[in-house]
Protein backbone atom coordinates (compact mmCIF):
# COMPACT_ATOMS: atom_id res chain seq x y z
CA UNK A 1 0.00 0.00 0.00
CA UNK A 2 1.05 3.57 -1.18
CA UNK A 3 2.73 5.51 1.97
CA UNK A 4 0.57 8.62 0.90
CA UNK A 5 -2.79 6.49 0.79
CA UNK A 6 -3.45 6.85 4.64
CA UNK A 7 -3.39 10.93 4.03
CA UNK A 8 -5.05 10.83 0.62
CA UNK A 9 -8.25 8.85 2.45
CA UNK A 10 -8.45 10.52 5.46
CA UNK A 11 -7.84 14.17 3.58
CA UNK A 12 -10.92 12.30 1.42
CA UNK A 13 -13.05 11.52 4.90
CA UNK A 14 -12.29 14.86 5.98
CA UNK A 15 -13.93 16.88 3.18
CA UNK A 16 -17.16 14.16 3.66
CA UNK A 17 -17.26 14.90 7.24
CA UNK A 18 -17.94 18.51 6.84
CA UNK A 19 -19.74 18.35 3.34
CA UNK A 20 -23.70 19.84 3.60
CA UNK A 21 -23.19 21.49 7.17
CA UNK A 22 -24.68 24.69 6.11
CA UNK A 23 -28.05 23.67 5.65
CA UNK A 24 -30.96 25.02 8.20
CA UNK A 25 -31.95 23.41 11.18
CA UNK A 26 -34.13 20.29 10.42
CA UNK A 27 -36.89 18.46 12.93
CA UNK A 28 -37.01 16.88 14.73
CA UNK A 29 -34.17 17.00 17.13
CA UNK A 30 -31.68 20.37 15.27
CA UNK A 31 -34.02 22.81 16.51
CA UNK A 32 -33.53 22.05 19.98
CA UNK A 33 -29.99 21.62 20.30
CA UNK A 34 -29.19 24.51 18.25
CA UNK A 35 -31.44 26.80 20.25
CA UNK A 36 -30.34 25.45 23.44
CA UNK A 37 -26.56 26.37 22.62
CA UNK A 38 -27.52 29.62 21.08
CA UNK A 39 -28.80 30.58 24.61
CA UNK A 40 -25.85 29.26 26.55
CA UNK A 41 -23.90 31.48 24.50
CA UNK A 42 -26.40 34.63 25.21
CA UNK A 43 -26.08 33.63 28.94
CA UNK A 44 -23.54 30.64 29.77
CA UNK A 45 -24.85 28.70 32.71
CA UNK A 46 -24.53 24.86 34.06
CA UNK A 47 -28.30 24.24 33.12
CA UNK A 48 -29.06 24.74 29.78
CA UNK A 49 -32.52 26.33 28.65
CA UNK A 50 -35.19 26.22 25.38
CA UNK A 51 -36.94 29.30 25.06
CA UNK A 52 -35.84 30.48 28.42
CA UNK A 53 -37.47 27.65 30.22
CA UNK A 54 -34.56 25.24 31.98
CA UNK A 55 -34.13 21.76 30.20
CA UNK A 56 -32.35 19.80 32.58
CA UNK A 57 -32.17 16.77 30.25
CA UNK A 58 -28.45 16.62 30.04
CA UNK A 59 -25.22 18.07 31.36
CA UNK A 60 -23.73 21.18 29.93
CA UNK A 61 -20.58 20.28 27.99
CA UNK A 62 -21.88 19.71 24.42
CA UNK A 63 -23.85 23.09 24.44
CA UNK A 64 -20.47 24.58 26.06
CA UNK A 65 -18.78 23.40 23.70
CA UNK A 66 -21.51 24.67 20.32
CA UNK A 67 -21.74 28.15 22.64
CA UNK A 68 -17.91 28.70 22.33
CA UNK A 69 -18.48 27.63 18.24
CA UNK A 70 -20.86 30.05 18.35
CA UNK A 71 -18.20 33.20 20.00
CA UNK A 72 -15.44 32.17 17.68
CA UNK A 73 -17.57 32.32 14.79
CA UNK A 74 -18.80 35.85 15.90
CA UNK A 75 -22.95 34.72 15.87
CA UNK A 76 -25.02 31.68 16.26
CA UNK A 77 -25.39 29.54 12.80
CA UNK A 78 -26.80 26.02 11.88
CA UNK A 79 -23.09 25.44 10.15
CA UNK A 80 -21.55 25.92 13.45
CA UNK A 81 -23.77 23.98 15.72
CA UNK A 82 -23.26 20.90 13.36
CA UNK A 83 -19.61 21.45 12.63
CA UNK A 84 -19.17 19.99 16.06
CA UNK A 85 -21.00 16.71 14.78
CA UNK A 86 -18.73 16.79 11.86
CA UNK A 87 -15.78 17.48 13.80
CA UNK A 88 -16.52 14.87 16.44
CA UNK A 89 -17.16 12.56 13.30
CA UNK A 90 -13.97 13.02 11.94
CA UNK A 91 -11.82 13.09 14.83
CA UNK A 92 -13.54 9.91 15.53
CA UNK A 93 -12.62 8.25 12.15
CA UNK A 94 -8.91 9.41 12.79
CA UNK A 95 -8.86 7.57 15.94
CA UNK A 96 -10.37 4.70 14.27
CA UNK A 97 -7.79 4.32 11.98
CA UNK A 98 -5.02 5.01 14.50
CA UNK A 99 -6.09 2.24 16.47
CA UNK A 100 -7.02 -0.26 13.95
CA UNK A 101 -3.13 0.40 12.44
CA UNK A 102 -1.50 -0.26 15.85
CA UNK A 103 -3.76 -3.56 16.70
CA UNK A 104 -3.92 -5.18 13.49
CA UNK A 105 -2.56 -2.98 10.23
CA UNK A 106 -2.37 0.08 8.06
CA UNK A 107 -5.17 -1.55 5.89
CA UNK A 108 -7.36 -2.82 9.04
CA UNK A 109 -7.08 1.14 10.11
CA UNK A 110 -8.53 2.60 5.98
CA UNK A 111 -10.86 -0.30 6.19
CA UNK A 112 -12.38 0.80 9.30
CA UNK A 113 -12.30 4.22 8.98
CA UNK A 114 -13.78 4.14 5.19
CA UNK A 115 -16.56 1.37 6.40
CA UNK A 116 -17.47 3.96 9.87
CA UNK A 117 -17.67 6.79 7.39
CA UNK A 118 -19.97 5.19 5.01
CA UNK A 119 -22.07 3.51 6.91
CA UNK A 120 -26.13 4.79 6.95
CA UNK A 121 -26.23 5.88 10.80
CA UNK A 122 -22.56 7.66 11.29
CA UNK A 123 -23.51 9.00 8.21
CA UNK A 124 -26.78 10.46 8.86
CA UNK A 125 -25.80 11.37 12.96
CA UNK A 126 -22.49 13.04 12.24
CA UNK A 127 -24.23 15.60 9.58
CA UNK A 128 -26.80 16.18 12.53
CA UNK A 129 -27.34 18.76 15.77
CA UNK A 130 -27.07 16.19 18.00
CA UNK A 131 -25.11 15.17 21.12
CA UNK A 132 -23.92 11.58 20.19
CA UNK A 133 -21.21 12.05 18.04
CA UNK A 134 -19.54 14.20 20.32
CA UNK A 135 -20.46 11.25 22.80
CA UNK A 136 -19.00 9.01 20.52
CA UNK A 137 -15.71 10.22 20.02
CA UNK A 138 -15.04 10.49 24.41
CA UNK A 139 -16.16 6.58 24.43
CA UNK A 140 -14.35 5.59 21.21
CA UNK A 141 -11.25 7.53 23.15
CA UNK A 142 -12.27 5.63 26.29
CA UNK A 143 -12.36 2.51 24.41
CA UNK A 144 -8.65 2.84 22.74
CA UNK A 145 -7.34 3.67 26.17
CA UNK A 146 -9.22 0.96 27.57
CA UNK A 147 -8.02 -1.64 25.38
CA UNK A 148 -4.55 -0.73 25.90
CA UNK A 149 -5.19 -1.64 29.83
CA UNK A 150 -6.84 -4.98 29.35
CA UNK A 151 -4.15 -5.99 27.08
CA UNK A 152 -1.50 -5.20 30.23
CA UNK A 153 -0.10 -2.28 27.90
CA UNK A 154 -0.80 -0.28 31.58
CA UNK A 155 0.61 3.31 31.87
CA UNK A 156 -0.32 6.19 33.95
CA UNK A 157 -1.13 8.25 30.59
CA UNK A 158 -3.33 5.55 29.09
CA UNK A 159 -5.25 5.19 32.89
CA UNK A 160 -5.29 9.19 32.50
CA UNK A 161 -7.00 9.20 29.33
CA UNK A 162 -9.43 6.08 29.88
CA UNK A 163 -11.02 8.42 32.66
CA UNK A 164 -10.24 11.58 31.34
CA UNK A 165 -12.42 10.44 28.15
CA UNK A 166 -15.17 9.17 30.70
CA UNK A 167 -15.47 12.09 32.34
CA UNK A 168 -15.97 14.34 29.78
CA UNK A 169 -18.25 11.24 28.01
CA UNK A 170 -20.06 11.92 32.03
CA UNK A 171 -20.26 15.64 31.43
CA UNK A 172 -21.45 15.64 27.99
CA UNK A 173 -24.60 12.90 28.11
CA UNK A 174 -24.64 11.83 31.77
CA UNK A 175 -23.40 8.31 33.12
CA UNK A 176 -24.51 6.25 30.00
CA UNK A 177 -21.21 6.88 28.39
CA UNK A 178 -19.15 5.56 31.01
CA UNK A 179 -21.65 2.74 32.06
CA UNK A 180 -21.39 1.59 28.51
CA UNK A 181 -17.71 1.14 28.36
CA UNK A 182 -17.85 -0.72 32.21
CA UNK A 183 -20.27 -3.29 30.35
CA UNK A 184 -18.02 -3.93 27.32
CA UNK A 185 -15.11 -4.42 30.05
CA UNK A 186 -17.56 -6.85 31.99
CA UNK A 187 -18.63 -9.22 29.41
CA UNK A 188 -14.64 -9.48 28.30
CA UNK A 189 -13.90 -10.84 32.03
CA UNK A 190 -17.21 -13.16 31.81
CA UNK A 191 -15.47 -14.01 28.13
CA UNK A 192 -11.99 -14.44 29.95
CA UNK A 193 -13.85 -16.15 32.98
CA UNK A 194 -10.90 -13.79 35.30
CA UNK A 195 -11.69 -10.36 36.90
CA UNK A 196 -8.13 -9.76 35.40
CA UNK A 197 -9.50 -6.82 32.57
CA UNK A 198 -11.42 -5.43 35.20
CA UNK A 199 -8.70 -5.12 38.02
CA UNK A 200 -6.34 -3.47 35.11
CA UNK A 201 -8.59 -0.60 34.64
CA UNK A 202 -7.86 0.15 38.79
CA UNK A 203 -11.67 0.19 39.03
CA UNK A 204 -11.49 1.28 42.68
CA UNK A 205 -9.96 4.94 41.15
CA UNK A 206 -12.18 4.89 38.09
CA UNK A 207 -15.11 4.76 41.10
CA UNK A 208 -14.09 7.41 43.00
CA UNK A 209 -13.15 9.52 39.80
CA UNK A 210 -16.71 9.28 38.50
CA UNK A 211 -18.30 9.86 41.32
CA UNK A 212 -16.56 12.92 42.32
CA UNK A 213 -17.40 14.02 38.77
CA UNK A 214 -20.47 13.38 39.03
CA UNK A 215 -21.11 15.08 42.61
CA UNK A 216 -19.57 18.20 40.75
CA UNK A 217 -22.09 18.22 37.84
CA UNK A 218 -24.63 17.87 40.87
CA UNK A 219 -23.29 20.50 43.12
CA UNK A 220 -23.24 22.93 39.94
CA UNK A 221 -26.52 22.46 39.02
CA UNK A 222 -27.92 22.84 42.63
CA UNK A 223 -26.34 26.37 43.07
CA UNK A 224 -27.27 27.43 39.58
CA UNK A 225 -30.84 25.36 39.58
CA UNK A 226 -31.98 24.03 43.40
CA UNK A 227 -32.51 20.35 44.54
CA UNK A 228 -35.56 20.12 42.17
CA UNK A 229 -32.80 20.42 39.42
CA UNK A 230 -30.75 18.15 40.58
CA UNK A 231 -33.68 15.31 41.34
CA UNK A 232 -34.98 16.10 37.74
CA UNK A 233 -31.14 15.16 36.31
CA UNK A 234 -30.40 12.37 38.62
CA UNK A 235 -33.32 10.53 38.99
CA UNK A 236 -35.48 11.35 36.24
CA UNK A 237 -33.33 11.38 33.39
CA UNK A 238 -30.94 8.28 34.26
CA UNK A 239 -33.08 6.27 36.26
CA UNK A 240 -36.42 6.77 35.19
CA UNK A 241 -35.54 6.79 31.54
CA UNK A 242 -33.57 3.64 31.92
CA UNK A 243 -37.02 1.60 33.16
CA UNK A 244 -39.89 3.44 32.06
CA UNK A 245 -39.34 6.21 29.38
CA UNK A 246 -43.14 6.56 28.48
CA UNK A 247 -42.58 10.36 28.37
CA UNK A 248 -39.82 10.16 25.82
CA UNK A 249 -41.88 8.60 23.03
CA UNK A 250 -38.66 6.18 22.28
CA UNK A 251 -40.30 3.25 24.49
CA UNK A 252 -39.48 0.17 22.63
CA UNK A 253 -39.08 -3.08 23.23
CA UNK A 254 -35.84 -5.11 24.13
CA UNK A 255 -35.24 -6.53 20.66
CA UNK A 256 -35.74 -3.10 18.97
CA UNK A 257 -31.68 -3.34 17.94
CA UNK A 258 -32.10 -6.36 16.06
CA UNK A 259 -33.67 -4.78 13.25
CA UNK A 260 -31.82 -1.09 14.08
CA UNK A 261 -28.16 -2.20 13.58
CA UNK A 262 -27.96 -3.92 10.14
CA UNK A 263 -29.84 -0.47 9.08
CA UNK A 264 -27.48 1.18 11.28
CA UNK A 265 -24.24 -1.39 9.57
CA UNK A 266 -25.63 -1.15 5.80
CA UNK A 267 -24.34 -1.26 3.29
CA UNK A 268 -21.12 -3.82 5.15
CA UNK A 269 -23.51 -6.74 5.92
CA UNK A 270 -20.64 -9.11 4.92
CA UNK A 271 -18.02 -8.84 7.23
CA UNK A 272 -20.67 -8.53 9.75
CA UNK A 273 -21.87 -11.97 8.44
CA UNK A 274 -18.18 -13.54 8.42
CA UNK A 275 -17.64 -12.01 12.06
CA UNK A 276 -20.85 -14.04 12.94
CA UNK A 277 -19.22 -17.20 12.12
CA UNK A 278 -18.47 -19.60 14.87
CA UNK A 279 -15.14 -21.14 13.04
CA UNK A 280 -13.61 -17.17 13.74
CA UNK A 281 -13.37 -17.88 17.38
CA UNK A 282 -11.83 -20.98 17.64
CA UNK A 283 -8.47 -19.70 18.57
CA UNK A 284 -5.52 -22.43 17.81
CA UNK A 285 -1.87 -21.88 17.21
CA UNK A 286 -2.18 -22.66 13.27
CA UNK A 287 -2.13 -19.03 12.05
CA UNK A 288 0.59 -16.69 13.86
CA UNK A 289 -1.24 -13.49 12.45
CA UNK A 290 -4.58 -14.54 13.45
CA UNK A 291 -3.11 -15.82 16.80
CA UNK A 292 -1.45 -11.87 17.06
CA UNK A 293 -4.86 -10.64 16.51
CA UNK A 294 -7.21 -12.91 18.47
CA UNK A 295 -6.98 -10.61 21.84
CA UNK A 296 -7.80 -7.00 20.42
CA UNK A 297 -10.56 -9.15 18.11
CA UNK A 298 -11.99 -10.36 21.56
CA UNK A 299 -11.53 -7.38 23.35
CA UNK A 300 -13.99 -5.23 20.25
CA UNK A 301 -16.26 -8.33 20.15
CA UNK A 302 -16.80 -7.99 23.83
CA UNK A 303 -16.83 -4.30 24.09
CA UNK A 304 -19.43 -3.88 21.28
CA UNK A 305 -21.50 -6.81 22.93
CA UNK A 306 -21.97 -5.21 26.43
CA UNK A 307 -22.84 -2.05 24.63
CA UNK A 308 -25.59 -3.66 22.67
CA UNK A 309 -26.76 -5.62 25.53
CA UNK A 310 -27.05 -2.31 27.80
CA UNK A 311 -28.86 -0.37 25.23
CA UNK A 312 -31.30 -3.38 24.79
CA UNK A 313 -31.72 -3.37 28.38
CA UNK A 314 -33.10 0.07 28.58
CA UNK A 315 -36.82 1.16 27.73
CA UNK A 316 -35.61 4.12 25.58
CA UNK A 317 -34.21 3.06 22.08
CA UNK A 318 -33.05 4.90 19.20
CA UNK A 319 -31.03 4.27 15.81
CA UNK A 320 -29.23 7.34 17.09
CA UNK A 321 -28.02 5.56 20.14
CA UNK A 322 -25.63 2.71 18.52
CA UNK A 323 -22.94 5.40 17.88
CA UNK A 324 -20.56 4.42 20.74
CA UNK A 325 -21.14 1.19 19.48
CA UNK A 326 -20.01 1.69 16.02
CA UNK A 327 -16.41 2.35 16.07
CA UNK A 328 -14.96 -0.73 18.38
CA UNK A 329 -17.87 -3.01 15.84
CA UNK A 330 -16.22 -1.03 12.59
CA UNK A 331 -12.47 -2.37 13.62
CA UNK A 332 -13.51 -6.08 14.35
CA UNK A 333 -15.38 -6.04 10.91
CA UNK A 334 -12.48 -4.80 9.38
CA UNK A 335 -10.26 -6.82 11.00
CA UNK A 336 -12.41 -9.97 9.64
CA UNK A 337 -12.67 -8.35 6.30
CA UNK A 338 -9.01 -7.70 5.38
CA UNK A 339 -8.35 -11.38 6.91
CA UNK A 340 -10.68 -12.84 4.77
CA UNK A 341 -9.34 -10.53 1.44
CA UNK A 342 -6.22 -11.86 2.33
CA UNK A 343 -6.75 -15.47 2.05
CA UNK A 344 -8.77 -15.25 -0.76
CA UNK A 345 -6.17 -12.85 -2.50
CA UNK A 346 -5.48 -14.44 -6.38
CA UNK A 347 -9.86 -15.68 -6.14
CA UNK A 348 -11.88 -12.64 -5.10
CA UNK A 349 -13.46 -12.17 -8.28
CA UNK A 350 -14.68 -15.44 -8.14
CA UNK A 351 -16.02 -15.40 -4.32
CA UNK A 352 -20.09 -15.10 -3.77
CA UNK A 353 -19.37 -12.78 -1.06
CA UNK A 354 -17.47 -10.30 -2.92
CA UNK A 355 -19.70 -9.42 -5.61
CA UNK A 356 -23.09 -9.33 -2.74
CA UNK A 357 -21.06 -6.40 -0.87
CA UNK A 358 -20.53 -5.03 -3.42
CA UNK A 359 -23.97 -5.05 -4.89
CA UNK A 360 -24.89 -3.32 -0.99
CA UNK A 361 -22.53 -0.54 -1.93
CA UNK A 362 -23.80 -0.05 -5.39
CA UNK A 363 -27.73 -0.01 -3.57
CA UNK A 364 -26.74 2.55 -1.80
CA UNK A 365 -25.00 4.75 -4.16
CA UNK A 366 -27.97 4.21 -6.75
CA UNK A 367 -31.05 3.62 -4.90
CA UNK A 368 -31.73 6.88 -2.93
CA UNK A 369 -30.99 8.33 -6.53
CA UNK A 370 -33.28 6.55 -8.31
CA UNK A 371 -35.94 6.76 -5.75
CA UNK A 372 -35.31 10.56 -6.11
CA UNK A 373 -35.59 10.64 -9.79
CA UNK A 374 -39.08 8.64 -9.65
CA UNK A 375 -40.64 10.42 -6.50
CA UNK A 376 -39.88 14.20 -8.48
CA UNK A 377 -41.25 12.72 -11.64
CA UNK A 378 -39.00 14.88 -13.53
CA UNK A 379 -35.30 15.21 -14.88
CA UNK A 380 -33.63 16.94 -11.96
CA UNK A 381 -30.08 18.06 -13.13
CA UNK A 382 -28.28 17.61 -9.60
CA UNK A 383 -29.78 13.66 -8.83
CA UNK A 384 -29.05 13.12 -12.48
CA UNK A 385 -25.41 14.14 -11.87
CA UNK A 386 -25.24 11.73 -8.97
CA UNK A 387 -26.40 8.60 -11.05
CA UNK A 388 -23.81 9.73 -13.58
CA UNK A 389 -21.01 9.96 -11.06
CA UNK A 390 -21.59 6.78 -9.07
CA UNK A 391 -22.57 4.87 -12.41
CA UNK A 392 -18.64 5.75 -13.51
CA UNK A 393 -17.61 4.74 -10.44
CA UNK A 394 -19.62 1.60 -10.46
CA UNK A 395 -18.49 0.57 -13.95
CA UNK A 396 -14.47 1.27 -12.86
CA UNK A 397 -14.90 -1.17 -9.91
CA UNK A 398 -16.60 -3.79 -11.69
CA UNK A 399 -13.74 -3.64 -14.70
CA UNK A 400 -11.26 -4.50 -12.01
CA UNK A 401 -12.36 -6.83 -10.35
CA UNK A 402 -13.25 -8.74 -13.39
CA UNK A 403 -9.73 -8.02 -14.77
CA UNK A 404 -8.52 -9.58 -11.63
CA UNK A 405 -6.92 -6.48 -10.50
CA UNK A 406 -8.08 -7.39 -6.58
CA UNK A 407 -5.27 -5.08 -4.68
CA UNK A 408 -6.99 -1.91 -6.97
CA UNK A 409 -10.58 -3.35 -6.84
CA UNK A 410 -10.58 -3.06 -2.65
CA UNK A 411 -9.72 0.49 -3.33
CA UNK A 412 -12.27 1.37 -5.62
CA UNK A 413 -15.00 -0.50 -3.40
CA UNK A 414 -13.86 1.95 -1.14
CA UNK A 415 -13.89 4.97 -3.53
CA UNK A 416 -17.31 3.57 -4.92
CA UNK A 417 -18.93 4.11 -1.19
CA UNK A 418 -17.02 7.04 -0.15
CA UNK A 419 -18.15 8.46 -3.23
CA UNK A 420 -21.64 7.56 -2.60
CA UNK A 421 -22.04 8.82 0.72
CA UNK A 422 -20.85 12.41 -0.74
CA UNK A 423 -23.21 12.12 -3.85
CA UNK A 424 -25.60 11.36 -1.25
CA UNK A 425 -25.21 14.48 0.87
CA UNK A 426 -25.63 17.05 -2.07
CA UNK A 427 -28.59 15.07 -3.23
CA UNK A 428 -30.62 15.08 0.37
CA UNK A 429 -29.68 18.56 1.26
CA UNK A 430 -30.86 19.52 -2.41
CA UNK A 431 -34.32 17.90 -2.49
CA UNK A 432 -35.08 17.40 1.34
CA UNK A 433 -34.48 21.43 2.53
CA UNK A 434 -37.42 22.53 0.86
CA UNK A 435 -39.80 20.35 2.72
CA UNK A 436 -37.85 20.30 6.17
CA UNK A 437 -36.74 23.95 6.26
CA UNK A 438 -38.31 26.21 8.23
CA UNK A 439 -36.19 29.58 8.12
CA UNK A 440 -37.41 31.21 5.29
CA UNK A 441 -41.08 31.00 6.76
CA UNK A 442 -40.35 32.12 10.02
CA UNK A 443 -38.38 35.09 8.71
CA UNK A 444 -41.15 35.98 6.58
CA UNK A 445 -43.20 36.01 9.83
CA UNK A 446 -41.27 37.77 11.89
CA UNK A 447 -40.61 40.61 9.26
CA UNK A 448 -44.70 41.52 10.04
CA UNK A 449 -44.02 41.52 13.43
CA UNK A 450 -43.06 44.83 15.52
CA UNK A 451 -39.69 44.40 17.33
CA UNK A 452 -39.51 42.65 20.95
CA UNK A 453 -42.94 41.27 20.88
CA UNK A 454 -42.47 37.42 21.35
CA UNK A 455 -44.77 34.99 18.74
CA UNK A 456 -48.02 33.73 20.14
CA UNK A 457 -48.82 29.84 19.50
CA UNK A 458 -51.73 28.11 19.19
CA UNK A 459 -52.14 24.58 18.84
CA UNK A 460 -49.10 21.87 18.91
CA UNK A 461 -46.94 22.71 21.53
CA UNK A 462 -43.44 20.94 20.66
CA UNK A 463 -39.48 20.65 21.14
CA UNK A 464 -39.16 21.23 17.92
CA UNK A 465 -40.92 24.71 17.34
CA UNK A 466 -39.73 25.81 20.87
CA UNK A 467 -36.32 25.96 19.44
CA UNK A 468 -36.59 26.61 15.70
CA UNK A 469 -38.70 29.78 16.75
CA UNK A 470 -36.51 31.61 18.83
CA UNK A 471 -33.03 30.29 17.22
CA UNK A 472 -34.46 31.87 13.41
CA UNK A 473 -36.20 34.60 14.97
CA UNK A 474 -34.43 35.56 18.53
CA UNK A 475 -38.31 36.08 19.96
CA UNK A 476 -39.69 33.87 22.54
CA UNK A 477 -42.40 31.41 21.97
CA UNK A 478 -45.08 32.11 24.19
CA UNK A 479 -48.58 29.61 24.35
CA UNK A 480 -51.89 31.23 23.91
CA UNK A 481 -55.36 29.97 22.96
CA UNK A 482 -57.80 31.95 20.59
CA UNK A 483 -59.99 33.01 23.34
CA UNK A 484 -56.99 35.25 24.82
CA UNK A 485 -56.63 37.28 21.46
CA UNK A 486 -59.07 39.58 22.09
CA UNK A 487 -57.06 40.76 25.14
CA UNK A 488 -53.50 40.03 24.19
CA UNK A 489 -53.69 41.36 20.73
CA UNK A 490 -51.11 40.24 19.33
CA UNK A 491 -49.75 41.50 15.63
CA UNK A 492 -49.04 38.02 14.52
CA UNK A 493 -50.01 34.82 15.78
CA UNK A 494 -48.21 31.28 14.70
CA UNK A 495 -50.43 28.08 14.44
CA UNK A 496 -49.54 24.79 14.21
CA UNK A 497 -51.09 21.40 13.95
CA UNK A 498 -48.75 17.73 14.43
CA UNK A 499 -51.39 15.48 13.61
CA UNK A 500 -52.01 14.43 10.34
CA UNK A 501 -56.08 14.67 9.58
CA UNK A 502 -56.62 17.38 11.92
CA UNK A 503 -57.55 20.30 10.94
CA UNK A 504 -56.55 23.72 12.19
CA UNK A 505 -57.90 26.22 13.73
CA UNK A 506 -59.21 29.67 11.61
CA UNK A 507 -58.83 32.76 13.67
CA UNK A 508 -61.52 35.53 13.87
CA UNK A 509 -60.94 38.86 12.15
CA UNK A 510 -59.41 41.16 12.31
CA UNK A 511 -56.59 38.32 11.35
CA UNK A 512 -55.65 37.21 7.98
CA UNK A 513 -53.98 34.51 7.09
CA UNK A 514 -50.72 35.56 5.49
CA UNK A 515 -48.55 32.44 4.94
CA UNK A 516 -48.61 28.44 5.65
CA UNK A 517 -47.03 25.72 5.24
CA UNK A 518 -46.57 22.22 5.53
CA UNK A 519 -43.31 20.58 6.64
CA UNK A 520 -42.83 16.80 6.22
CA UNK A 521 -46.19 14.50 6.32
CA UNK A 522 -48.06 15.61 9.93
CA UNK A 523 -46.57 19.02 10.47
CA UNK A 524 -48.85 22.08 8.83
CA UNK A 525 -47.75 25.83 10.33
CA UNK A 526 -49.72 28.92 9.39
CA UNK A 527 -49.04 32.96 11.12
CA UNK A 528 -52.07 34.92 11.18
CA UNK A 529 -51.41 38.97 11.13
CA UNK A 530 -54.04 41.59 11.91
CA UNK A 531 -55.34 42.70 8.50
CA UNK A 532 -56.76 46.26 9.49
CA UNK A 533 -53.01 47.07 11.09
CA UNK A 534 -50.32 46.41 9.07
CA UNK A 535 -47.10 45.82 10.87
CA UNK A 536 -46.10 49.08 9.37
CA UNK A 537 -49.08 50.92 10.12
CA UNK A 538 -49.61 49.08 13.63
CA UNK A 539 -45.98 50.58 14.60
CA UNK A 540 -46.93 53.79 13.63
CA UNK A 541 -50.16 54.11 14.88
CA UNK A 542 -48.77 54.08 18.54
CA UNK A 543 -46.28 57.01 17.55
CA UNK A 544 -47.84 59.54 15.14
CA UNK A 545 -51.20 60.26 16.30
CA UNK A 546 -49.60 61.64 19.87
CA UNK A 547 -47.24 63.60 17.62
CA UNK A 548 -50.01 65.36 15.64
CA UNK A 549 -51.62 65.78 18.64
CA UNK A 550 -48.77 67.70 20.52
CA UNK A 551 -48.51 69.87 17.03
CA UNK A 552 -52.15 70.43 16.86
CA UNK A 553 -51.66 71.97 21.06
CA UNK A 554 -48.36 74.14 19.38
CA UNK A 555 -50.49 76.17 16.64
Amino acid sequence: MSTRAPALVLGLLLIVSFLGVGREPWTPDEPREAEISREMWLAPAVVPSLNDTAFIEKPPLYYWTVAAVFELAGGQSAAGARAVSAASGFLTLLLVFLWGRREFSQTVGLVAAIGLATSVQFMISTHWIVIDPLLMLFTTLAAWAGSELVQGRSRAGKLFAFYGALTLALWTKGLIGPVLIASGVLVLAAARRSLEPVWRVRPFLGVTVLVLMTGVIAALIYLDAGPVAVREWLWVNHVQRFVHPTYTGHDQPFYYYLSALPIALFPWWVPAVLVLRPSRWRFGPSSLRRSAWYEPRRYLAALSLGMLLLLSAASTKRGLYLLPVLPPLFLLLAAEAVDWWESRATAVRRSVAWWVQVLFVVALAVGPTAFALRYLHSADPVAIAALVAVGVMIGALVVLAYRGREATSLGALGVLAVGSVACLLVLVVHLAAPERNMTAFLRDLDRRMPPGEPVSLIGDVDESVNGIVPFVTGRRVVNTTVADLPVRQPMCVLVQNNEAGRTAPELPPPYERKGARTFGPERYMAFWCRGADPPTAAFLNGIVPPLQMAAATAD
